[in-house]
This record gives structure tokens, sequence and C-alpha cells, in this order.
């Protein structure tokens, strides 16, 4: 009998300003301090349940808080307040009685990147994952349900490209143009990778800027090229080293950046020198040792 496909996850990102974000303060102002650990038990059941959404039910109030040490109607309050303020999902909630959002969504997506097939319902996606999801055709139903789900299939082992040539150079007025230009190869190259769109966020720009500045850096103290094509091949060349582990699961500028140490270490391990040097790594000293990936280091 075959193994089941794993749905769920087993961890998620968490970011360090959840506290801070308006939606939860909002929440906690109105049902209590203990509500935003209620908050993260719902969200530790959606990501292992159904990766990206989970149905509110009789019997979720009843788990969430016996495991919080709780009252059911303490959870009953702070998913609705969750659902009133943009927490999760107010349509998808009202209409199919779930709970999911576009960040949950976007979580789950970029967690299952290097899964070889994955599986949608396509009615319990936000707008913007319906409209990338339901292009696939190769789209299934399930006997056991009337909601049509899509299974999504992935590409691997893409290798870099040369480097890009002519209209790269910076234009006056434009010091930013690398930034943009940046921003399109990641794009498409985890498109090509995982058969998807990417979604990109403010905190993917400012994250790009740092690498970028990390990649010049390391460039300048070899004595390297580094103008816009070559920082951008230069970027295109570590991206295409990122092939296995955490990092590849949870593929994204900003895990990148924090990262980069990580990233140039394997490199170290796999590649040539010549390999190496294209991403303007110095192998022989440790330079490298003297950052750290705070941003207020890198970005100059």
């Amino acid at each position: 009998m075959a193994r089941p496909i794993k749905q769920g996850l087993e961890y998620f990102s968490f970011d360090t300003d959840f506290f801070s974000d308006v939606k939860v303060r909002r929440i906690s102002r109105a049902c209590g301090p203990a509500s935003t650990s209620i908050l993260i038990c719902l969200l530790c059941n959606i990501y292992r349940d159904k990766g990206y959404y989970i149905r509110w039910d009789e019997n979720l109030p009843f788990v969430v808080a016996d495991t919080i040490g709780t009252t059911e109607g303490a959870v009953e309050e702070v998913v609705k307040k969750a659902v009133q303020v943009g927490f999760f999902d107010k349509e998808l909630f009202d209409r199919y009685k779930i709970l999911t959002s576009n960040g949950i969504q976007n979580r789950f997506k970029s967690a299952v990147s290097r899964r070889e097939e994955i599986e949608y319902v396509v009615d319990y996606l936000v707008s913007e994952r319906k409209n990338e999801v339901i292009a696939y055709k190769n789209e299934v139903i399930d006997d056991r349900s009337t909601q049509s789900k899509v299974k999504v299939k992935r590409k691997k082992n893409i290798s870099p490209s040369p480097p890009l040539k002519g209209g790269c150079r910076k234009k006056k007025g434009e010091p930013k143009e690398i930034n943009s230009k940046a921003r399109f190869l990641f794009e498409e190259y985890f498109k090509k990778i995982f058969s998807d769109g990417y979604y990109w966020t403010a905190k993917d720009a400012g994250a790009m800027s740092q690498l970028l500045n990390k990649l010049k850096f390391q460039r300048e103290q070899k004595n390297m090229d580094v103008s816009d094509d070559s920082l951008l091949y230069a970027l295109q060349y570590l991206l295409s080293s990122i092939k296995e582990g955490w990092i590849f699961e949870n593929f994204s500028v900003t895990n990148i950046n924090s990262k980069f140490n990580e990233i140039v270490a394997q490199a170290k391990k796999v590649n040539s020198a010549k390999s190496a040097t294209d991403i303007g790594v110095v192998l022989k000293d440790n330079s490298l040792d003297k950052y750290d990936n705070d941003s207020e280091k890198w970005n100059r």
C-alpha cells in the first residue's frame, strides 16, 4: 500500500514582529493577554493539519482550550475577534467555516516548495493563491468531497544561466535599478525551480538590498568586478548553489539573506575554488567570520 502524501508541516516560520502586529495587538487588547497563546496554538494546528487551513468545528475550541489551559468560550471569542480584524480571512470563514489567511497560505507555499506534489482545495484559497493554482491543468476531484482539488508538481535542478548582458548598468537618477533587476532575476529563478510565482514583500526588498551588499563586499575583498552584471550573475550563482536542506525548503529572499554565511560555508564544501570565487567568496581566509547577519552592518 502506497504511503499517503504528507500534507501538513512539522515546523513553520514565525515572524519576530508577531507581537507587534496591529491585528495581534487589537486581539490582545480585546480578549486579554492569553489570546496570543490561543492564536499561536491555532497556527500550530493549521500548519500541522492541512498546512494552509483548518476547519472551525465544535472540536477545535476544545482542543485549543485543553492545550492552552483556558475555556472554549475564550477560544471562540479570540477567533471571532481575529476574523473581525482580518487575522483570519473573513470571506472564507463565513462561507466555509475555515481558518486561513493570505499570510498563512504564503508561508505554507514557501515551506512545501521542495515537495514534488502538493494538493490544494481551490475553494479554500485566497484570491491571489487561487489564481495561481487554477492555472495548473492536472486538476482532480476527490470522491469524498465536492471540492475541486489541484495537485501541483514541482521542477528541479535548474543550472544558472550565463551573466546577464546589456541594460544592467545604473542610469543617472536610478541608483536602485539593480535591485529591481535582482528582484526580477529572483522571481524568474523561483518560478523555474518551483513552477510557481513568488510573493514579494517589503521585507524581501530590504533583504535583497542587504544580500547585494554582501555579495559586493566579498567581491571587493577579492578585487573582483562589482558591476551590476557581475553582481547579478553572482546572485544567480548563489541561488543555484542552494539545492537542499532547510534553506531550499524555505526558499525566500529574507531566509537566504539571513543564512548567507551558512550558504557560503556549504559552497566551500561542495564547490571548487573557482566556483566559489564566482560568488565573491574568499576561501583562504576567515573574512566571513568578521561579519554577522545583522542588517545594520550590511545596509550601507
